[in-house]
Formats: structure tokens, sequence, C-alpha cells
């Protein structure tokens, strides 16, 4: 089945979550197990290529999805996988796979903001506020480590929010508001 989902189309549905924020599961939840990580790339994103290409670096990740603007492969990737799905992307293509993800009965694990504005960028996740905040360009990979710490349990569970120190400039590529989430997909819950 081919799938054909234009950003317009996404944006007049009106279910743009843009508060999302980090969701509440335990350290024993996410550690019970390894997991087959699959890393979702943006390819139009530069933050989002930096922080696919740091995940895939760290060793964990089994494979890395690349999509285009369409988000057709993401929608063919949704369909037929077990593991778990990590991914910094554009809102609109967070908010597609949630809802197709949840809908499929996959568990949510985790699920955090960052946002462009007055010249820098905010992050609202959860635990180690001041490694994003003084990572100014290069978030994106310090990002990678943060949520690769959050899935095998490593992670403090206050909600955070800080800002990169200094000021960091807008590729013109970059949507100005993405989200990190991570989704686990195809494994039977205890």
């Amino acid at each position: 089945m081919a799938w054909d989902v234009s950003r317009r189309t996404v944006m007049s549905g009106g279910a743009v979550g843009a508060a999302v924020a980090g969701l509440g599961i335990g350290r024993s939840a996410l550690a019970q197990r390894p997991r087959k990580i699959i890393v979702i790339e943006e390819t139009h994103v530069p933050e989002s290529r930096l922080f696919a290409e740091t995940f895939t670096n760290l060793g964990c990740a089994a494979q890395v999805v690349r999509i285009d603007r369409s988000f057709n492969g993401l929608l063919h990737e949704l369909e037929a996988v077990e593991g778990v799905l990590v991914g910094l992307t554009s809102d609109p293509a967070a908010m597609i796979a949630e809802q197709i993800l949840v809908a499929g009965g996959a568990r949510p694990l985790l699920q955090w903001t960052h946002q462009y504005r007055k010249l820098r960028w905010e992050h609202k996740t959860v635990g180690a506020p001041t490694l994003l905040a003084r990572a100014s360009v290069g978030w994106p990979s310090v990002l990678a480590y943060h949520m690769q710490d959050a899935l095998v349990g490593d992670r403090q569970d206050a909600e955070l929010r800080c800002q990169s120190g200094g000021h960091c400039g807008l590729d013109g590529k970059s949507p100005g508001m993405l989200v990190s989430w991570a989704f686990e997909v195809g494994v039977q819950q205890s």
C-alpha cells in the first residue's frame, strides 16, 4: 500500500501536539531487556541527521531509516517492525509516528520537545539539563547520548526545561520545532 501524506494534510487535521512532555515510564520498565533499536532520520532536517549519526556511532542502533518530506519511508517502516523506534524529527513526523504506533499497540517510552526561540534552543526533557544547556549547536549529539541513557534506565525522573547556553544559529533547513521520541513496538508486555 502506498502512503502519501503531506505536511499540509497533517497540519489541517489540527492534531499537532506542540506541547508534548516526557512520559513517566519507570527505570525498571525501560531496563528489562536489550532491544533492537531502529533510528528514524528525517534527511532534510540537519539536527535529525546529526542525532542519527551520533546514535549510530554509539553502537546500539541496529538500523537507520531515512525518511523524506513525504514521510512515505516512515509510514512503510511502521507497518511491520519489532524493537524500539527512536527519532529526532519535526513535529508532523513525530505526531504521525505516535498516532500510528499507539494505534498499533506500541508502548511510548519517551517524548521530549526542542524549540528554537530567541536565538537559542529550548529543551523540555527528563533529566540532565546541564548537558543540553551547554551543548549549543551540537545539542543533537548530546541528546543522542542522553536518550540512550534514558532507554537503558540511567536517567532522572524530574521533568526539566533548559536553554542552550550560547547563541545558536538556526540552519535554514531546520523546522525550529523538533521532538525526540521512542516507542517500543511488537514486544510482548508483561
